[in-house]
């Protein structure tokens, strides 16, 4: 079986389902709505979910509690223990500073549907967080992401003062109490990033426990895990940050490369021996955005070329029509009218 394109790990899932069946209601329906089994899932608690489901069993869970900060309920529910190895490499950091910084290294094991950095300031370290262009993600996984790192980082100093402020995308509420309550902090709706800032000095607080050599053998299991599921391959690493960074700037080899702290040429070379190159991964790339905003947005063809790096509009259009065999606009045309097809089939089976 073919493993999603962008998944998340099922243990995310299994945290929603233990918020689920505190708040009494039954979790079994849920991710059925979602087109998930949950006795499969709890079965298999290393196996990957589709960030489609997740979105879909976000949106069911956030129905069935009717509370738009759900998130922040499941992250009480999102323990280190069902992270398998990434949580006890985390918990086995000699420093909370330390463990922040490793994750980011491995944030394909949680999902590769997201964008994960840090931000620094001279007082402040902002723990970033970002769905790549064109992949939606529940604002609610946010929130519970961020309230389960915070609660972790509790449990690894004995307090949770190290949390400064919180910036959220996700559009303001009538209420922020919750998320005041959960952060105990500053927190803005309706930022330009998904950002936890946190205090560097308190990170930099001694872990109360630790045992260097389970973080090392820790760290070779989530090693073993992503490899299992190709998540560093270098065609899907550079894949991602050519995703990361084509709507703000043309990306480039040099730049993925930095990422990753390489030069250009082993990137050049990596790739090579996985059989690609870093043009086709770019014009991969370009084709699966042009896709997904022409079907999905009502971005105008002017704008999408411009977004996608072509010199002109013409340009891009000749470039399409050789991937489609038809222009951007028919295009759009033709998935608009299967999707008007496809809810007529449903009002007529109704």
């Amino acid at each position: 079986m073919t493993s999603p394109k962008y998944s998340t790990i099922a243990a995310w899932s299994l945290a929603i389902a233990r918020a689920l069946r505190a708040s009494n209601i039954d979790a079994n329906s849920i991710f059925g709505e979602a087109g998930l089994s949950l006795p499969q899932l709890e079965s298999e608690p290393d196996s990957r979910v589709a960030i489609d489901n997740m979105t879909l069993l976000w949106q069911a869970a956030e129905h069935a509690s009717g509370s738009m900060a759900f998130g922040l309920t499941v992250g009480q529910y999102a323990y280190p223990i069902n992270f398998r190895s990434l949580g006890a490499l985390m918990m086995r950091c000699d420093t909370l500073a330390q463990a922040f910084e490793t994750l980011p290294d491995y944030a394909a094991l949680v999902s590769n549907s997201a964008v994960i950095s840090l931000q620094r300031t001279p007082h402040l370290l902002g723990f970033t967080i970002n769905p790549l262009n064109g992949v939606k993600i529940s604002h609610l996984a946010i929130d519970a992401f961020f309230s389960s790192l915070m609660l972790h980082g509790k449990q690894m100093i004995g307090h949770s003062d190290f949390v400064r402020k919180v910036e959220l995308i996700r559009p303001k509420p009538k209420s922020q109490q919750p998320w005041l309550d959960m952060f105990n902090c500053p927190v803005t709706m309706n930022a330009g990033n998904n950002c936890m800032w946190m205090d560097r000095a308190m990170l930099e607080q001694s872990i109360i426990s630790k045992d260097p050599l389970l973080a090392k053998l820790s760290e070779k299991a989530v090693r073993q895990y992503l490899d299992k599921m190709q998540a560093l391959t270098w065609q899907e690493k550079t894949s991602q940050g050519i995703h990361a960074l084509l709507v703000n700037e043309e990306p480039r080899a040099l730049k993925i490369a930095q990422m990753f702290n390489i030069s250009e040429r082993s990137l050049n070379r990596y790739l090579q021996l996985e059989g690609t190159g870093f043009r086709e991964l770019l014009k991969l790339k370009r084709q699966e955005l042009a896709l997904h905003y022409l079907a999905n947005t009502q971005m105008t063809i002017s704008s999408l070329s411009d977004t996608l790096g072509y010199s002109s509009v013409s340009n891009f259009s000749r470039f399409f029509h050789n991937w489609q065999g038809m222009s951007p606009s028919n295009y759009r045309l033709q998935c608009s009218s299967h999707l008007e097809s496809a809810a007529n089939l449903a009002k007529n089976d109704n």
